[in-house]
């Protein structure tokens, strides 16, 4: 669907010039060196866990030295296969409802499915503005790798309507992330974080649906103002130039919105559309996981393969040929970030890194402290980028830190939720990024430069409501 900047001269010249950014691997990779070493230089200490409702926590009163038990070299490669090895469900959750959703494009059901929604709405800003309204009421609740097999589809409607590639990411992606980092129903973060803290059940709910709005409104109005501007000049477009040679490319708007779907079409957006909702209830319903999520996607792709007249040779070739290098290098990613973790956890220096940002809060002045636990919060979650493993780790010392300096639980929890979430948008160390832009062809240093300005501005919506909370005691304690 794109050409990369890299083959265009023209997108060359366009292209923004300044600081080079490493490769992500590289990236992952000096991150590693930097925890292997800490493993040598930083004494290990541990916090003592102690079970809570069914779930291991932190008992933030028992952080002790222990012997140091640095972890060598040849280990750290070692960390990165167990790191591969630990994230391998989400991984496999990642690559087949890639290869599924290709199914169904070669099909092509997905074209004929975008000609009925542009036919229905009559206006590309309005199913722009459905699309990212639908990711962000979804993000809120908490799901974020689930919408991985809409991107494709998302850069179809963006192609067809005359907008580039990455307004097809955006679409998908930033409503999914800002929602996830301020939802105000998301049960990785805040029903952990609050549960952990004693609070009640998704209290100050008003609080957060105000931040959740600010926010999401924030992020559309940055997406369209960047498609606007690419649809009236092409040239302002991040991602380079549309390969005209491609299916969507050769494509008129009015030749998509009149084609109708054959039976075996129809058959088959109703297949996709279950499955859609079963992804949708499946967690909530019958507490699936990765791995049930995978094979949804898996049975979900090889029936639409028989449905679309497929022999076994066409759907194996089709499923292969999804995973092209750009998917491969960020699935990967995945289980290459998880190794850094698993270098300080085995290092032991995990909990005393934690232990040493929790001691500046104790002197910062009342009015600014939440601000300090979003700061630190941010800084956490680059060795941890997981969001209830970061709460299972974090809050039980945060709670009762929040209450020593006289701040409130429950900004606490607000300050671990935007400092966990918002960072999940630039950090190489989070995999789930990186699959998101790699599945666009979209390179991560065009994203960082891309997203920086919106970042800052998320960043200040979140310092604000943390001044606000602390300044009305947000409550119930």
């Amino acid at each position: 669907m794109q050409e990369h900047i890299s083959n265009n001269p023209e997108a060359m010249a366009n292209a923004p010039k300044g600081i080079k950014i490493p490769h992500v691997w590289t990236i992952i990779l000096f991150c590693l060196i930097a925890a292997g070493l800490m493993t040598w230089i930083v004494p290990a200490g541990m916090y003592d866990r102690i079970e809570v409702a069914g779930r291991k926590v932190v008992d933030p009163t028992t952080f002790h030295f222990i012997a140091r038990t640095p972890v060598g070299i040849f280990n750290w490669f070692v960390c990165i296969i167990e790191g591969m090895t630990q994230s391998m469900p989400i991984m496999c959750m990642v690559l087949c409802p890639i290869a599924a959703t290709d199914i169904y494009i070669q099909s092509g059901t997905m074209e004929k499915m975008i000609g009925w929604i542009l036919r229905t709405c009559h206006s590309d800003k309005i199913v722009m503005f459905g699309l990212m309204l639908f990711f962000a009421c979804r993000g809120a609740m908490g799901a974020m790798e689930h919408h991985i097999p809409f991107v494709p589809l998302a850069i179809s409607i963006s192609l067809i309507c005359g907008y580039d590639v990455m307004v097809g990411l955006l679409l998908v992606f930033m409503p999914t992330f800002v929602s996830f980092a301020v939802g105000p129903l998301n049960i990785y973060t805040v029903a952990v974080a609050q549960g952990i803290s004693g609070l009640p059940l998704y209290s100050a709910m008003a609080f957060r649906v105000g931040i959740w709005v600010v926010c999401c409104g924030i992020t559309m109005w940055y997406i369209f103002r960047y498609a606007n501007r690419v649809k009236a000049d092409p040239s302002k477009s991040v991602t380079g130039f549309v390969n005209p040679s491609s299916a969507a490319g050769n494509k008129d708007i009015d030749d998509i919105r009149d084609q109708r779907m054959t039976v075996r079409q129809k058959i088959l957006m109703l297949m996709f559309l279950v499955t859609t909702v079963l992804q949708m209830v499946g967690p909530i319903k019958f507490n699936w996981g990765f791995s049930e999520i995978a094979a949804l996607w898996l049975m979900s792709g090889l029936l639409a393969g028989v449905v679309a007249g497929y022999n076994n040779e066409k759907i194996c070739e089709v499923f292969v040929r999804s995973w092209t290098p750009d998917i491969l290098v960020g699935t990967f990613c995945i289980g290459f970030a998880r190794a850094v973790s698993v270098v300080l956890t085995k290092g032991n220096v995990l909990d005393t890194i934690i232990y040493a940002l929790s001691i500046p809060l104790k002197q910062i002045p009342i009015s600014f402290s939440a601000i300090g636990m979003y700061f630190t919060q941010s800084i956490i979650n680059f060795f941890v980028p997981s969001g209830s493993g970061q709460a299972t780790v974090t809050m039980p010392i945060m709670a009762p830190l929040a209450d020593i300096i006289g701040m409130t639980r429950q900004t606490a929890v607000v300050a671990f939720q935007l400092g966990d979430g918002l960072t999940n948008m630039i950090i190489p160390t989070f995999g789930t990024l990186i699959i998101y832009i790699s599945i666009a062809k979209v390179d991560y240093k065009t994203y960082i430069k891309w997203v920086y300005p919106l970042y800052f501005m998320l960043v200040g919506v979140a310092c604000v409501s943390l001044l606000a909370a602390t300044a009305m005691k947000l409550g119930p304690f």
